[in-house]
């Protein structure tokens, strides 16, 4: 399933993952065209050939420093999205239909729409879904959708133990 850019825009967990990794990754991308480039050269094309007198040997050594760091650094990349709960979110593959509460042995279906148990909370025509992200404590984040066709909406996101929810079935406010 390929996700929507208008759903981007409006969640705040989404946009902190494109505002600090997607740029990133798109310019590792276009410097990857670079790296194959530089390995299809012949010795007469490498900075070690156009190095000072005297300092080509540095060369070799410098490269694997940094080839290193960005391995490293992109193997911790990785790891939020291989490990769940390593980083601030993950976003999971295959999604799962139902998640129980640690903490309070609550089961939720992930499958339906949910309000806030707070009227006051509530938002008419609003409901929030389970797209597949989770908060670092494993529980799922809950997005707003418009209704009735649960256009992803503006709004607070939230994980579904940190705010009494509510099947949207079991309240007057579905619409």
């Amino acid at each position: 399933m390929r996700t929507a850019p208008t759903e981007i825009r409006y969640c705040e967990h989404a946009a902190r993952v494109v505002r600090i990794e997607a740029p990133a990754v798109a310019e590792l991308v276009a410097a990857l065209a670079h790296v194959e480039k530089a390995t299809a050269a012949g010795p007469q094309e490498s900075a070690a050939y156009y190095a000072n007198r005297g300092q080509g040997h540095l060369v070799p050594e410098w490269i694997r420093t940094n080839a290193d760091k960005i391995r490293a650094s992109l193997d911790v990349l990785v790891a939020r999205y291989t490990d769940p709960g390593a980083g601030l979110i993950s976003q999971v593959s295959d999604q799962p239909r139902t998640w129980t509460d640690p903490a309070g042995g609550r089961t939720y279906d992930l499958t339906v729409d949910y309000v806030p148990a707070d009227e006051a909370r509530r938002r008419p025509g609003v409901v929030w879904r389970y797209r597949g992200l989770h908060a670092a404590t494993g529980a799922p984040i809950l997005h707003p959708h418009q209704m009735p066709d649960r256009t992803p909406h503006t709004g607070p996101c939230w994980p579904l133990d940190a705010v009494p929810s509510l099947p949207a079935h079991d309240t007057a406010h579905r619409a």
